[in-house]
């Protein structure tokens, strides 16, 4: 009997390893969005997107988790295995060039005319969402 719990949980780890090892079934959510482009406010602070899906200026009048000031870098949207479209990213970077800041994010938090995130300072959830000037 115990050889056979023994098998029964080794082929269930390993379908549960099948299922959750690649990268999800997108073909519920249409075609992929376009990149994000032009400019995006929240309370005082900016971020400009160019429309080519890699680059970000920002001007934040107070830090967002370490990020501050103005500055120019690359931001991706990604789910546990990389790259992802931004309307079911698990998470958004920018990076710096010197560092990457990531922070929160969830499906339908992120659309063509809105970007929101959040991050934590200590016990303290921060949340920001962005909305395109029109």
């Amino acid at each position: 009997m115990k050889p056979f719990f023994t098998s029964l949980l080794i082929v269930m780890a390993v379908a549960s390893c099948r299922v959750h090892g690649g990268p999800p079934n997108t073909n519920h959510l249409g075609p992929e969005p376009a990149p994000h482009n032009g400019v995006f406010v929240c309370n005082g602070d900016t971020l400009i997107f160019n429309g080519d899906g890699k680059t970000v200026t920002w001007s934040f009048s107070s830090p967002v988790d370490s990020l501050t000031g103005k500055g120019e870098g690359s931001y991706v949207f990604k789910m546990h295995h990389g790259q992802f479209r931004y309307d079911a990213a698990e998470f958004f970077s920018i990076y710096d060039g010197k560092k990457s800041h990531t922070y929160y994010t969830g499906p339908g938090m992120n659309t063509e005319d809105q970007i929101s995130f959040y991050y934590f300072v200590g016990d303290d959830h921060q949340e920001r969402t962005f909305k395109k000037v029109k």
